[in-house]
C-alpha cells in the first residue's frame, strides 16, 4: 500500500441505570477517520507490468488512490431484567458505523502471508451496521448457562473475494461490497458434577449471506462445539477436551468445502500461590490423535492444515 496517514478522533459515551430488578443501558459514539495517501511509487505505477499479466494478456491496473474522510455515528440501547435471583433475560439494540480499514481501500500486491494477491478499493463506503441480540443467562452455586441468539444486517459489509485469476502466481483477492445478513446462536454451559469438577459445554452457530444474490459471505465458521471437564486437585487442574465442528458446504461462489474434525487436547495447570503472587506452570497437548484438520475460515486452508501433535510449556509469575 502508498505511504498514508491516518487520523481517527472519536467522542463517546456510556450511561447505565438501575430500577431494582429491571436495568438500562445506553450509549453512542461519533468517530471521524481521514486518510490522506500519497501517490503511488514508480514501481508501483509502472513496474507492476512484469508481474500483473494474467494468462489471457490483460493486466491488472492498481487502483487510482485518493484523500478519504470518513463520519458516523454509533448508537445502542439495552434492557436487563431479573426474572428470578438465578437468572436474567438481555436484549440489545444497535446501530454501528465502521470506516473502511487502510488495507481495503490502498492494498495492492502479493500478500505472501496469506497467499493471495490483495488489490483494495480505494471508493469503499462505510459499514452500517443495525444489530439485534437476545441473552438469557442463568448463575447459580452448581450450574452456570449463557444463551444468546443475534441478527446483524449490515449494509456494505467489505469481505475478501479469492478469485481464479492470477497473478505472479498468487490468485488475485479484492476487497467488495455487498449487503450482508449474519443470524447466529451460541451458548455455553458449566454444570458442578461433583465438588470442584466441573463440566463445560459450548455450541456456536452462525449463517451469513449476501442477501442481494443469497450466496454465502466467505470463509464463515461452521457449526462448532466444545466439551470440557475441570479435575482439580489442590493446586493441580487437569482439563481433557473435546473440540468438534461440521463440515462446511455453504460457500461462496470460488470457496471449496472444509471437511469437519475432531480434536482431543489436554491440559494441565499447577498453581503455587504466596503472599502476594502466584507461580502457574501449564502444560498443552495438543490434537493428540494427530488429526489433519482445516479452518474454513483460514485464507490459505488448501494448501496449508492446521498445526498436528504437539505440545506447549508456559510459565508465569502474577502479582498482586
Amino acid at each position: 500500500s502508498p505511504s498514508t496517514e491516518q487520523v481517527s478522533t472519536a467522542i463517546f459515551l456510556h450511561e447505565e441505570l438501575e430500577f431494582g430488578w429491571f436495568q438500562m443501558q445506553f450509549g453512542g459514539r461519533l468517530e471521524r477517520n481521514d486518510y490522506t495517501v500519497d501517490k503511488r511509487s514508480a514501481h508501483e505505477e509502472h513496474g507492476h507490468e512484469e508481474h500483473c499479466e494474467e494468462p489471457n494478456g490483460h493486466e491488472e491496473e492498481p487502483p487510482t488512490v485518493r484523500d478519504r474522510s470518513f463520519l458516523g455515528g454509533s448508537a445502542s440501547i439495552g434492557f436487563r431484567v431479573e426474572l428470578t435471583p438465578q437468572n436474567a433475560f438481555v436484549a440489545n439494540l444497535t446501530r454501528s458505523h465502521r470506516a473502511p480499514s487502510l488495507e481495503e481501500l490502498y492494498n495492492f500486491g502479493a500478500h505472501i502471508g496469506n497467499l493471495t494477491y490483495e488489490i483494495g478499493n480505494p471508493n469503499l463506503n462505510p459499514e452500517s451496521t443495525v444489530g439485534f441480540d437476545l441473552s438469557l443467562r442463568h448463575f447459580s452455586r452448581r450450574a452456570q448457562a449463557d444463551i444468546n441468539a443475534y441478527i446483524y444486517d449490515i449494509n456494505d459489509f467489505v469481505f475478501f473475494d479469492v478469485e481464479n485469476e492470477m497473478i505472479s502466481g498468487l490468485p488475485v483477492a479484492k476487497f467488495r461490497q455487498g449487503h450482508g445478513r449474519f443470524i447466529g446462536f451460541d451458548g455455553k454451559a458449566s454444570l458442578q458434577l461433583w465438588s470442584r469438577v466441573w463440566a463445560n459445554f459450548g455450541i456456536e452457530l452462525v449463517n451469513a449471506e449476501l442477501t442481494s444474490t443469497g450466496e454465502s459471505l466467505p470463509r464463515i465458521p461452521p457449526i462448532r462445539g466444545k466439551l470440557s471437564v475441570d479435575l482439580p486437585y489442590q493446586g493441580l487442574t487437569i482439563t481433557p477436551e473435546w473440540i468438534f465442528t461440521a463440515r462446511q458446504d455453504r460457500v461462496f461462489r470460488n470457496e471449496i468445502a472444509t471437511d469437519g474434525y475432531s480434536l482431543f487436547n489436554l491440559r494441565a495447570s499447577y498453581v503455587r500461590p504466596m503472599s502476594h503472587l502466584a507461580h502457574i506452570v501449564s502444560v498443552t497437548a495438543h490434537n493428540l490423535t494427530n488429526t489433519l484438520y482445516r479452518h474454513h475460515t483460514s485464507v490459505i486452508k488448501d494448501f496449508v492444515p492446521q498445526i498436528g501433535r504437539g505440545v506447549k510449556v508456559g510459565y508465569s509469575l502474577r502479582f498482586f
